[in-house]
């Protein structure tokens, strides 16, 4: 197979903490448009390696690349840029503050020097709207269940248009019925061919 057929290719990861040995010449390669899941059990490495990609760890030995070019992310913010989104486990978000503030903090559409609450609210309504979320973006996201400030997540990581989305543990503060839902998100996403790979760690 080409390596041009391959969106991510992570080759030789190692990763090490005091006394505990993550991760060991790890090689992963993810195709353009496919769905994966890394399955195994507490300790083995899954989420290591995942913020190996995403910017939070610092692999030791081992090279990744996106769409063959040789990337080296220094942080989060750097992968978010070059198109890898991550929906951590533990949630990190404002309590206090809307919906749609949590969506575009750090990113807000402007009019003149003022935020454009119109259009963040239109912006966000059509994400929401794609991935059949019912929620209204203008109400407090600490009122909200954990398993709706999860959708929320994934609807914040689709808004950045990545190329790899990464979910971590996507499922376990979900219900049956969520997790259909997410399924179906899943499967739309592919449908569209919005060019967005997902892992399940």
């Amino acid at each position: 197979m080409q390596s041009e057929d391959y969106v991510l290719k992570m080759e030789g990861i190692s990763k090490e903490f005091p006394g505990v040995k993550a991760l060991d010449n790890v090689k992963f390669n993810l195709k353009k448009g496919s769905v994966h899941a890394l399955i195994g059990e507490n300790g083995a490495g899954k989420s290591t390696l995942m913020k190996c990609l995403f910017g939070v760890n610092k692999e030791d030995r081992g090279e990744i690349y996106i769409d063959g070019k040789k990337i080296n992310f220094d942080n989060p913010a750097q992968a978010l840029k070059n198109g890898v989104a991550m929906v951590h486990q533990e949630l990190n978000q404002v309590l206090q503050r809307d919906v749609m503030d949590n969506i575009w903090l750090g990113r807000y559409p402007k009019k003149g020097i003022r935020v454009d609450r119109k259009k963040m609210l239109k912006d966000t309504e059509g994400i929401f709207k794609e991935l059949e979320i019912s929620v209204d973006p203008r109400i407090k996201m600490g009122r909200l269940s954990v398993s709706q400030r999860q959708m929320v997540e994934i609807a914040k990581a689709v808004s950045y248009d990545a190329k790899i989305l990464v979910l971590d543990e996507p499922t376990s503060s979900l219900n049956e019925e969520e997790v259909k839902h997410l399924f179906k998100i899943i499967r739309k996403l592919k449908e569209k061919k919005l060019r967005c790979n997902l892992y399940f760690s």
